[in-house]
């Protein structure tokens, strides 16, 4: 069965308040980005490991730094190799495996994933493997895989058992490309899967996407959700919502999430999709033979 867990500064820049909204909507564990205005690899590691002691005093579980590796221009690649690393400090002191990437910002002609964009990523997945840790690579709008296809098929060259997958089903409503997430982007992507993001989306009449509370958008979470029962899929379900009751994120934080301006408004929205959720997993289970 899948544990829950949701990306705490998508409600709240304090641990405190993160642990203590974990605990009442009864999840299994966190996902950490920015905490206390600060980006998780320059938090100072006597203080993660403060972080981990209290979280493992909750019984929540790390399961994935949700950092912004490679999410830039190729020549920013070294000052990027010395982020991850800084990452792989960070999730042993957190006792966690699972750090996030992404395949660097798209050139001016579009999304094209390269020999030197591999060729940047053989370092990183050295490095990762040398520590112990898998980088998890999401598709996104901005970068040089948008659709889950085409994440998948950046693995496939890669051929590496320390990358894998974020499948982001919500993602899918901002891709260029229009791949329909479930079942086009889940069976896309499906053999590389190790943690999967839960938003929804929508996309208004000029065909502009905004986040949603979960169920309530254009992804068919009923019918994905018995597919990963159906699949035996144990691994997590961490919420990164995008949504906001009131004004919606800006274009610029959801392109660079963190901090306290992209955490403003965001607790009762979070609270809503992950009751909402709840509901839908509960349903996904009556509906299995």
């Amino acid at each position: 069965m899948a544990k829950l867990a949701f990306i705490t500064d998508e409600a709240t820049q304090s641990l405190d308040e993160a642990i203590a909204f974990a605990l009442e909507y009864g999840l299994d564990g966190v996902e950490l980005r920015s905490v206390e205005d600060t980006p998780v690899d320059r938090i100072p590691l006597p203080v993660l490991r403060q972080y981990r002691r209290r979280l493992e005093e909750a019984h929540l579980a790390v399961c994935d730094l949700a950092s912004s590796f490679f999410k830039c221009r190729p020549e920013q690649a070294p000052a990027e190799m010395e982020k991850l690393a800084r990452l792989c400090d960070a999730a042993d002191a957190l006792d966690c495996e699972n750090i996030r990437g992404f395949a660097f910002f798209a050139g001016p002609d579009g999304p094209a994933v390269t020999d030197r964009t591999l060729a940047l990523f053989a370092p990183a997945l050295a490095l990762v493997k040398s520590r112990r840790k898998r980088l998890l690579l999401e598709a996104d709008p901005s970068v040089n895989t948008t659709s889950h296809a085409a994440l998948a098929a950046l693995l496939a060259r890669l051929d590496d058992g320390a990358a894998g997958a974020i499948y982001d089903p919500g993602n899918d409503l901002y891709d260029p490309s229009g791949e329909t997430p479930w079942p086009d982007g889940y069976e896309a992507v499906r053999p590389w899967i190790r943690h999967i993001h839960i938003k929804d989306a929508v996309r208004d009449a000029d065909g502009a996407a905004r986040c949603v509370r979960v169920g309530d958008g254009a992804v068919d979470y009923p019918g994905l959700l018995r597919a990963l029962r159906r699949d035996g899929y144990d691994g997590w379900l961490s919420l990164e919502t995008h949504y906001r009751k009131q004004a919606a994120i800006s274009e610029e934080l959801m392109r660079l999430p963190g901090g306290a301006a992209f955490s403003a408004g965001g607790m009762e929205a979070t609270a809503e999709s992950v009751t909402a959720l709840r509901r839908l997993l509960a349903q996904a289970e009556e509906d299995m033979p």
